[in-house]
């Protein structure tokens, strides 16, 4: 830094080159005038000048940020006590081997913002997800500083401890990916197809969705959807899956039928065949299906049973053959709320 021109920067005591740290003498001499109470009879150095003349801006809050004081080269009273004081902190936390910054390293952030990438959820949906006010600390995590000026292009090393773990918490599902990404069709085709084995047409499920029907056809022959569209057929099935529609006249009666017809005919399976709707992996056989299985409440009921012989609720599930979120759902859905909470408790656990 610039010093005021003819100031001599090593120490004034006869003898001694040494370069002076306070009142225009070195550490030792410093110390040796402090020891003997003469500090006094030696003059302070004058201030430093500054870098550049740049003016902190008057409706800055000067002390509670180190902005001012250390980007600013702002000197009023707030900002010098505050700066002293932090100051006085850290060094203190430091000799204590507690002191911590609030930064964390970048590159497993960085690493997890171009996973999610992969999977379709930008860094603006990221930042949304994240709740931040604008998609700024994302961008400059994965691309470096983009504002103009010298350090244009330049990447970050640390990142704000809090912005890390809201950006870690993030993980790569379809109800955290932006309504326009596309996802794989096949919950949605499953979903469908179970319904209209309920009784629901398609001509009601298309309303529902608030597509035309020949839209609503195509829609179970593409490969892929909307996230948007995947996670409004969720919402449907969770509301009809344990319902068929009104069937009292003989309009409604007659398409009732013809529905059930249709799904028989091709196959489809009600929703009770599924134990993970979503899981690729599971084919359930349809001659046990068209055997029968248990309803709901039957489930239900020999759940209960088991943990009121003392069985653990994993082995309960094992038994009866169901996952314990399955299980929870289940309950939930019929008000048997014991159950929901011991088996939701339990998949949580599993789930951490």
């Amino acid at each position: 830094m610039a010093t005021t021109p003819g100031i001599k920067l090593t120490c004034t005591h006869d003898g001694c080159e040494a370069r002076t740290v306070a009142r225009r003498l070195c550490r030792a001499h410093y110390q040796a005038a402090w020891k003997a109470g003469e500090l006094d009879r030696h003059e302070k150095l004058p201030p430093r000048a500054r870098k550049h003349d740049f003016v902190c801006p008057p409706d800055h809050k000067h002390a509670d940020a180190a902005t001012c004081f250390i980007q600013h080269q702002c000197r009023c009273d707030p900002c010098c006590a505050a700066h002293s004081a932090r100051e006085t902190t850290r060094r203190k936390l430091q000799a204590y081997g507690r002191w911590d910054s609030g930064l964390v390293d970048v590159a497993p952030v960085r690493e997890h913002l171009l996973m999610l990438g992969e999977h379709g959820i930008g860094y603006k949906r990221v930042a949304q997800l994240a709740g931040f006010k604008s998609s700024t600390p994302v961008r400059t995590i994965i691309w470096g500083r983009q504002d103009p000026g010298p350090r244009y292009g330049e990447m970050q090393k640390r990142v704000k401890r809090e912005t890390a773990e809201k950006i870690l918490a993030i993980q790569p599902t379809i109800e955290n990916m932006a309504g326009g990404a596309k996802v794989p069709a096949l919950g949605t085709h499953r979903r469908i197809k179970a319904l209209v084995a309920r009784g629901w047409s398609l001509s009601k499920l298309a309303r529902r969705l608030d597509m035309e029907l020949g839209n609503f056809w195509t829609l179970l022959q593409r490969d892929q959807v909307l996230a948007a569209t995947h996670r409004r057929m969720v919402e449907i099935y969770e509301d009809l899956w344990d319902q068929e529609p009104p069937h009292d006249e003989w309009h409604s009666k007659a398409a009732y039928t013809r529905t059930l017809n249709y799904a028989r005919k091709r196959h489809w399976l009600p929703p009770l065949a599924w134990d993970d709707i979503d899981d690729p992996a599971e084919h359930p056989e349809l001659e046990v299906v068209k055997q029968g299985r248990a309803t709901a409440d039957e489930v239900l009921d020999d759940v209960e049973f088991l943990l009121a012989g003392g069985e653990a609720p994993l082995q309960v599930a094992a038994i009866v053959g169901r996952k314990p979120a399955t299980l929870a759902k289940l309950a939930e859905r019929h008000g048997r709320t014991e159950i929901s909470n011991v088996f939701g408790a339990l998949a949580q656990r599993r789930a951490a």
